[in-house]
């Protein structure tokens, strides 16, 4: 879906369809800040907050993996291939950013933010930034929102990168403002970087569900960076008629077998 445009755009839409750049992140953190307070957006040296409000729990089996959620001023990344579970989980850690009061930015080179899929997993549009930003732009978008001290998760949807989007190499610029960000830094992306070296956890579909001969979803898991999580310490998920079933881990489901 592309940027809303014009002057018939519903104050919600001039919330997730801000303009790309610094300017345009500006303006967008000016709308919340008028409409919900000064206070509504999150401030302040990660250093001086508790540990409760520096992690981004997405209230799944991945917490588990990741040392209890995303935590602020940290990058981590989704890799995996399209259409696999990667970005059902972002929207994940986008609701428990916005369970703490925080806002979200989410960079978009390809354009593919769908709000309905985001409502329907929980997510306030409210207090969603999405910032179109061309492929040579993304870099310096996220870095703009990391720096911002707006917002308590930035996420880049890498995309494909055939198809204007990016890989997680091209975000080399942007890292230097996540350490002491009071965001989190999330990337989704197909692969993981080659020269970058960004915390990684890896998708995999592992069957096809079907019903009435008739595909209807899909089993994942997630793990580790490079297979270094043990069989046990992987996450299992199902996303089935668009809906995502936690599962739970390995080793959740073997205390259950017992």
């Amino acid at each position: 879906m592309g940027p809303a445009v014009g002057s018939e755009r519903t104050d919600r839409e001039r919330t997730w369809g801000a303009t790309m750049g610094e300017s345009g992140l500006a303006n967008a953190i000016a709308r919340i800040e008028g409409r919900f307070g000064v206070h509504a957006l999150a401030r302040g040296e990660t250093s001086e907050r508790h540990r409760s409000e520096i992690v981004i729990a997405t209230k799944t089996s991945l917490d588990h993996l990741i040392g209890g959620g995303l935590v602020a001023g940290e990058p981590l990344a989704f890799v995996g291939p399209p259409s696999v579970g990667k970005l059902s989980l972002a929207l994940r850690a986008v609701v428990g950013a916005q369970l703490q009061g925080g806002t979200v930015a989410w960079v978009d080179p390809t354009a593919s933010f769908d709000p309905r899929a985001a409502e329907c997993a929980g997510v306030n549009l409210e207090r969603v930034i999405v910032v179109r930003a061309p492929r040579d732009a993304v870099a310096l978008a996220a870095a703009a929102a990391l720096r911002s001290e707006g917002f308590r998760l930035v996420v880049v949807d890498a995309g494909d990168p055939a198809f204007g989007g990016v890989d997680v190499d091209d975000l080399a610029p942007a890292l230097p403002a996540v350490r002491g960000s009071p965001a989190a830094f999330l990337v989704v992306a197909a692969k993981r970087g080659r020269r970058v070296a960004v915390p990684a956890f890896v998708f995999e579909r592992l069957a096809w569900e079907r019903r009435f001969d008739r595909t209807v979803g899909w089993s994942f898991s997630v793990e580790g960076t490079r297979g270094q999580s043990p069989l046990d310490r992987r996450a299992l998920f199902c996303l089935t008629d668009g809906a995502l079933v936690d599962l739970g881990t390995r080793a959740d489901l073997a205390e259950v077998a017992v």
